[in-house]
């Protein structure tokens, strides 16, 4: 659950081929009912990982953290299947994203670039984007999702700038431009 309209957006010089970001994990609690005292906030690494349905913890992360296990779930990965404990987290992105009642599992490996998993079940909850220009990779998240992101529309609207929805399709087709693709 999402606290409210959130945005962030990482930059990076070079066309990266993983998406890292910096996230602090503490143990899941209702922002508007907070305890007292507020869980330690952890910090490290997250991967957002769009393969990957559930969010995930490292073991070691896990145990850093303090949590306890609120289940277990059966686990698919590239060894095969395996039960694994889950945990109820709060995840705190840049830019104050803030994600409410995650509930991850755990993969046993350390890793050493970064201990969280971003899965779909965060992802899904907003929009993200991923841009490559000019040598620089950004990628951009915001929750709630508020709006279609259409780049054939955006094209589309480029390419026919300045056509007049009477004028002849530039497509070709012998239609009017409102007949066709000016739909």
């Amino acid at each position: 659950m999402a606290l409210s309209f959130q945005a962030l957006t990482v930059q990076a010089n070079g066309i990266l081929d993983r998406i890292i970001t910096d996230v602090e994990v503490c143990a899941g609690y209702d922002p508007a009912n907070p305890p007292n005292p507020l869980p330690i906030r952890l910090p490290t690494k997250a991967l957002w990982d769009t393969g990957a349905s559930k969010s995930v913890l490292s073991e070691d992360f896990v145990k850093a953290l303090g949590v306890s296990p609120v289940g277990t779930i059966q686990v698919h990965h590239g060894d095969g299947t395996s039960v694994r404990n889950t945990y109820l987290v709060n995840l705190y992105l840049p830019n104050k994203v803030g994600i409410v009642g995650v509930l991850a599992t755990e993969f046993p490996a350390s890793h050493t670039q970064f201990a969280v998993l971003i899965g779909m079940d965060v992802i899904h909850l907003g929009d993200l984007s991923i841009t490559n220009v000019a040598g620089r990779t950004c990628m951009s998240f915001r929750t709630p999702s508020c709006e279609c992101i259409d780049y054939v529309v955006q094209a589309n609207k480029l390419k026919y700038a300045g056509i007049s929805r009477n004028d002849p399709c530039p497509c070709g087709s012998g239609e009017k431009f409102k007949r066709c693709h000016g739909r």
